[in-house]
């Protein structure tokens, strides 16, 4: 996944969040599906995007109704929902043109970071168990400009969040060894994410580069993301066939081959039913989280429960 949010994306927010506070306050507390014919579903947070209708404060909340419309326990939060981020794109990989914009606000989430005490993050986790949803899993991207003491820093809001598990996003394979020591010293176990740039080596993008990070520490692990892994034109469920041990979810979604755009599930390349019934049928401990990444007139909360409805219906077939 690729998480970037334009100021038209912010707009767009003012009239989600608005949707969002109108949800009944019954839903708190309400039935939550974490699982599915067996197999554990959740959901990673951007998928109901755009739920901020403003940078710069913390949407924790708001994401939590979202969470709960939607109905799914299970839950990947994404990073950049708490930090005063001033504007789009930070949280992700290093810019190709670094700006003196961007310098700014990644200097501005650094020291956030390095200098933001660890009852915020407590809290949070306070705040997703009063409504009933798990802390599957935290979604950030360790950066090629990753000081020690921020990779350290991020270690410790996870421990914070009783989180011991974290989607990599757009990390890259050379930021593998300087992970290792964080990872074993906190017991946090680091699922690289894979991305469909299958013409660059230093790309979590092919089985091949997985091999090299699985084989660097136990605590390396995959998150599958399965629309990606086709637009590269790898074969996920070859993939889940042979390293199932090493995968702890996958993102699901739908794109086309050939690094296709991601589309309406069921309207790509991406073998998203046999990937699903591959874990139901061996009871694989793998987790299965919806991805809504395509464009839509729908809302994201509203595609997202879309995408739900179709994973009951191969799960319960």
């Amino acid at each position: 996944m690729t998480v970037t949010m334009s100021r038209r994306d912010f707009g767009k927010g003012l009239m989600a969040t608005a949707a969002i506070a109108s949800v009944p306050r019954v839903l708190w507390g309400a039935s939550l599906t974490s699982s599915i014919g067996g197999v554990k579903v959740g959901i990673q947070t951007t998928s109901m995007n755009p739920l901020t209708d403003s940078p710069g404060r913390d949407h924790t909340d708001t994401v939590i109704a979202a969470c709960l419309e939607v109905g799914l326990a299970n839950i990947e939060y994404y990073a950049g929902f708490g930090p005063p981020v001033p504007n789009s794109g930070i949280g992700a990989q290093v810019p190709a043109k670094l700006t003196p914009e961007y310098e700014r606000a990644r200097e501005e989430l650094r020291q956030w970071r390095l200098t933001t005490p660890l009852s915020y993050f407590e809290d949070v986790r306070k705040r997703f168990d009063a409504a009933g949803l798990n802390l599957f899993s935290y979604l950030v991207t360790i950066s090629d400009d990753f000081t020690d003491q921020e990779i350290d820093a991020v270690c410790r809001h996870m421990r914070a969040m009783k989180v011991d598990l974290f989607c990599t996003n757009q990390t890259r394979v050379s930021m593998g060894p300087r992970l290792v020591p964080f990872v074993e010293k906190y017991n946090i176990r680091a699922a690289f994410h894979t991305h469909a740039m299958v013409e660059d080596p230093n790309e979590v993008a092919t089985p091949e580069s997985l091999d090299k990070l699985m084989a660097m520490s136990k605590k390396f692990m995959v998150n599958l993301d399965i629309g990606h892994f086709v637009a590269g034109n790898n074969d996920p469920v070859a993939y889940i066939k042979q390293h199932h041990d090493r995968i702890t979810h996958l993102h699901v979604k739908d794109r086309k081959r050939d690094g296709g755009p991601s589309l309406d599930w069921g309207t790509g390349d991406t073998p998203i039913a046999e990937c699903l019934k591959l874990v139901k049928a061996n009871r694989y401990p793998i987790a299965c989280f919806v991805e809504k990444d395509y464009r839509s007139a729908g809302s994201g909360i509203e595609e997202s429960k879309k995408c739900v409805a179709y994973m009951k219906r191969v799960l319960e077939s």
